[in-house]
């Protein structure tokens, strides 16, 4: 988008699959670790401590089993971290590192139902509604496996695999219920977000050109001086007025005074640089912010924009509509405020010489802070 508001990274975009919405879309790799490691720290300590608390009910520790299921969880949560198309890796690693802790540990045979909720809770949280049956479908698989494989004999529910089946249904629900009202959660988080976009939007906006108002243009001027410092760049600023506008307003009526004034910031839009700025200061008067430019390079622009008025009706005077304009550059040192005093000073020079002319204030200190 013009101005600079909006910067869109529709190229750069990563969508790892299998996650909710709301979290895909990440700009690159630094991006996603960052929201990865944000999000993702409180379900990592969850399973750490799970993972330890089995040593305090184990009577005799198989370090092999219990250091694999470690290995297994960390692998896979660092395989998460550094590939974004591979982050269901963490939740399922955690669940096949859980097996791996509770046979080391307690053995198998004691079940294995409450390290089943932290991979479901970690997808209802952060996965689609596809990868959260997935990893259901898998931990009630992992049960059932592990009923077989601990089997002696004939295969039976016993207390403690009726009751893991039991955690693992009621996994399920509390997944599905959690995920709808993190998903409700999100919808409503985004919509605040979009109508704070807009309100915004609304507050920087002229709403009769659809280019920045005054607060926009503050706003973008100051992004300006900020780069013409750090850059040591030349920077020029322009203020272009209407004459005797109110005499046309007078003849065509407001409702042509506003659709010319339409036409004149869609066409000075359309005719500046993209890092250009433009603005309607205030009634018939407009302000463009000139990065990297000169006062020789402003003027220039500034000619042309002033040659493309939109050809009207003669009115009372007998002349059609001209604009004048002043124009400054920054001196590397002096405020916004004075920087714009000088171009509306030059804007007055131009209208006390007759109007229809582009008037440029040279002082002494002009560039003076870009020496050395």
């Amino acid at each position: 988008m013009r101005n600079g508001r909006t910067v869109k990274y529709e190229n750069l975009r990563i969508r790892p699959f299998g996650m909710h919405p709301t979290h895909r879309g990440y700009r690159d790799v630094t991006h996603y670790r960052k929201n990865q490691i944000r999000y993702g720290l409180a379900f990592v300590a969850i399973t750490a401590i799970c993972f330890a608390a089995t040593l305090i009910s184990s009577p005799d520790t198989d370090w092999a089993l219990y250091a694999a299921g470690w290995a297994v969880a960390l692998a896979s949560v660092g395989l998460a971290l550094t590939h974004p198309a591979l982050w269901l890796a963490a939740p399922f690693g955690a669940l096949g590192g859980a097996i791996l802790v509770r046979a080391g540990t307690d053995g198998l045979d004691e079940g294995i139902g409450p390290l089943l909720l932290i991979p479901v809770l970690a997808v209802a949280v952060y996965g689609s509604r596809k990868a959260l049956v997935a990893v259901i479908v898998c931990v009630v698989a992992a049960v059932v496996v592990a009923q077989i494989a601990t089997a002696e004999g004939e295969v039976g529910l016993n207390p403690v695999w009726r009751q893991d089946l039991v955690l693992a249904v009621m996994a399920t629900v509390l997944g599905v219920v959690i995920q709808d009202l993190v998903t409700r959660m999100r919808r409503e988080r985004n919509l605040a977000e979009e109508r704070g976009r807009i309100i915004e939007e609304l507050a920087l906006t002229d709403p009769l050109t659809g280019i920045d108002n005054r607060r926009g243009w503050e706003r973008a001027i100051q992004r300006s001086v900020g780069q013409a410092r750090r850059h040591s760049q030349p920077l020029s600023l322009a203020m272009l007025d209407l004459d005797h506008f109110k005499k046309y307003n007078d003849a065509h009526g407001h409702q042509a005074g506003d659709d010319f004034l339409r036409r004149i910031a869609l066409n000075w839009e359309e005719m500046t640089r993209i890092e250009d700025h433009i603005a309607r200061y205030g009634g018939e008067e407009f302000v463009v912010t000139l990065p990297n430019t000169d006062l020789e390079g402003a003027r220039v622009i500034v000619d042309r924009l002033r040659a493309s008025l939109p050809q009207e009706p003669e009115g009372d005077s007998g002349r059609p509509i001209t604009c004048s304009a002043g124009i400054a550059e920054w001196n590397g040192s002096e405020t916004v405020r004075e920087l714009v005093g000088r171009a509306d000073q030059a804007l007055y020079a131009a209208k006390d010489a007759g109007r229809d002319r582009t008037v440029v204030l040279e002082t002494p200190e002009s560039r003076a802070g870009f020496a050395g």
